[in-house]
């Protein structure tokens, strides 16, 4: 079977019940495992962990007594169908109704086995970087934005982790301005949020204003950001 967090909890957000040293046990299981978009997300703090007798991890947050697990199990790819029976054991003895989401197509025919029923809701947008060029009518809408904003002295600097204090405050200005023109919240789960340390440990491309370099301080002003995900 397995052996993983226990039974009744019905929040997401704060990673129910987990135990000490569960989020460092998933982390080197997905740092050797690992592949899809979703992997690292696994390891933020929502997450709570089941573990399978076969070396895999499941993370999952519960609410309203569904377990809804995020992307396929993570660990040797000849645990994943055991890996399946026994999160869902571990669902049933906790009244839980277990759900995968954000699952690969490669192993659909182990959820059949176990009794799931499978949805496509959307697709997964790929951009091979070897081949993807501004050049040519395909991108030239895209071509003519950048060439603006770079006639007008905006630049994109990629910064590398850890990132220092200052630097995390100010793009965490970007994302409170960001969210209340929104008018919304943080999504978490599978898309991530401002994470303090989630954040910091991530190379960053930022925006910059003109007015100054980037390493000048108070005259150059971050405008818009995207964390990197490896």
């Amino acid at each position: 079977d397995g052996s993983g967090t226990g039974g009744g909890h019905e929040k997401v957000g704060a990673a129910a019940g987990r135990l000490p040293g569960e989020r460092q046990r998933a982390a080197r299981i997905v740092q050797q495992y690992g592949a899809s978009s979703v992997a690292r997300f696994a390891l933020l703090p929502d997450k709570s962990y089941f573990f399978s007798s076969g070396g895999s991890v499941v993370a999952f947050a519960v609410n309203s007594r569904v377990a809804l697990a995020l992307g396929d199990p993570i660990g040797p790819p000849g645990d994943l169908a055991d890996a399946l029976a026994a999160f869902r054991g571990h669902c049933r003895r906790n009244d839980w109704q277990p759900a995968f989401y954000q699952v690969l197509p490669d192993h659909l025919d182990a959820y059949r086995d176990q009794q799931f029923d499978l949805l496509c809701i959307g697709q997964e947008a790929i951009v091979d970087l070897t081949t993807f060029s501004l050049a040519g009518r395909t991108n030239k809408s895209l071509r003519s934005s950048v060439n603006r904003l770079e006639r007008s002295g905006y630049q994109a600097i990629l910064h590398q982790p850890p990132l220092d204090d200052a630097l995390l405050e100010e793009l965490r200005g970007v994302s409170d301005a960001w969210l209340t023109q929104m008018h919304g919240r943080e999504k978490g789960y599978s898309m991530g949020w401002f994470e303090d340390e989630y954040v910091r440990h991530s190379p960053v491309m930022a925006i910059h204003a003109p007015g100054g370099a980037p390493d000048s301080t108070p005259d150059s002003t971050i405008v818009a950001f995207a964390n990197l995900v490896a």
